[in-house]
């Protein structure tokens, strides 16, 4: 047979009482941490919400700075004084022949083009022109303009397509992406290798 421990009994046969360590939980204390527990729960599951939901985000992103960088990589790989001709919009006065080159527009493959897109591409190519004209008296703040694009010292209206030094060029993306339309772009000034 199994004895029970002795309960302690203080001066005049009172009961002592136990200290708070040795008795169990409270229903107080049970529903504060429970409640502390299902907060923090809470917020974690809200936490790996919102990364899930950055994850298409950032893949776009990425597809979309490749390509803007394979954009700007076929653009210096082009013979520097044909770039204008090759990547502008006319395609009268593409060096091998009329509608022989890119263009300025282009596919990314798995993005989705934007809702009234008119010619269906993610990517465009944007230069400093005019009608057709490449110029420097275009007021462009994003492709540093208006600018010297000859070297000769002077801005002048006069189309510079057969004698630029340097390029100014814009790479757009813009496309129809998770969180709504999105675009991306990237700047660069092309010279003379």
């Amino acid at each position: 047979m199994r004895r029970l421990p002795p309960l302690d009994y203080g001066p005049k046969g009172r009961r002592l009482r136990t200290s708070r360590g040795t008795r169990g939980l409270t229903l107080l204390e049970l529903v504060i941490v429970v409640a502390i527990s299902l907060i923090a729960l809470g917020q974690m599951t809200t936490s790996i919400l919102g990364v899930a939901r950055l994850e298409p985000l950032n893949r776009e992103s990425a597809i979309a700075m490749n390509a803007g960088i394979g954009a700007l990589e076929t653009l210096r790989g082009a013979p520097f004084d044909e770039v204008f001709r090759r990547f502008n919009k006319d395609p009268a006065d593409d060096p091998d022949g009329p509608d022989t080159a890119p263009g300025d527009s282009f596919a990314v493959p798995y993005l989705d083009v934007t809702a009234g897109d008119i010619d269906g591409m993610v990517g465009r190519i944007v230069f400093p022109s005019v009608a057709d004209d490449l110029r420097e008296d275009v007021a462009d703040a994003r492709l540093g303009m208006p600018r010297d694009l000859n070297g000769d010292g002077t801005l002048d209206a006069l189309d510079h397509t057969d004698d630029y030094q340097i390029l100014p060029v814009l790479v757009r993306l813009e496309w129809t992406g998770s969180s709504g339309p999105r675009t991306m772009n990237l700047y660069a000034a092309l010279t003379q290798p």
